[in-house]
């Protein structure tokens, strides 16, 4: 846990290092104009994956059924926008490979893997693990 936290604080030290090089590189007026851009991005994803995920999800429960993958998939896009949010090549780049769905779906089941095993294999879920 003590490494994440590390690795977290990390990033944002490297995005900070990168936008300062890459304003160097290509001007400070295009890096600003990237970043609102990449803001904008963030917050659009962020908004239209919460309405979606909310409405799908009342949908099945309606149905009866438990709406499991459709709040994971919902969770993942939730990152992808915020990781266009917060500033900086590192997350941007991190964003637009999580938005490649098989790599997505190896991260998802990566986390819900390591979810699982934290807590022992108390909880069973179906459909998003496949071994």
């Amino acid at each position: 846990m003590k490494k994440l936290v590390g690795w977290l604080l990390l990033i944002p030290l490297i995005d900070l290092i990168c936008l300062t090089l890459l304003g160097r590189v290509i001007g400070s007026l295009s890096v600003f104009l990237w970043l609102i851009g990449t803001l904008l991005i963030g917050i659009y994803i962020m908004r239209t994956v919460w309405v979606t995920v909310k409405q799908q999800a009342g949908e099945q429960l309606r149905a009866g059924k438990m709406p499991d993958l459709i709040m994971i998939e919902g969770l993942s896009f939730f990152l992808i926008g915020l990781l266009f949010f917060i500033p900086g090549p590192i997350t941007d780049l991190l964003a637009i490979v999580l938005l490649i769905k098989p790599i997505r779906i190896k991260f998802v089941q990566q986390l819900i893997y390591l979810i699982m095993k934290k807590l022992k294999g108390n909880v069973v879920w179906t459909g998003y693990i496949k071994k």
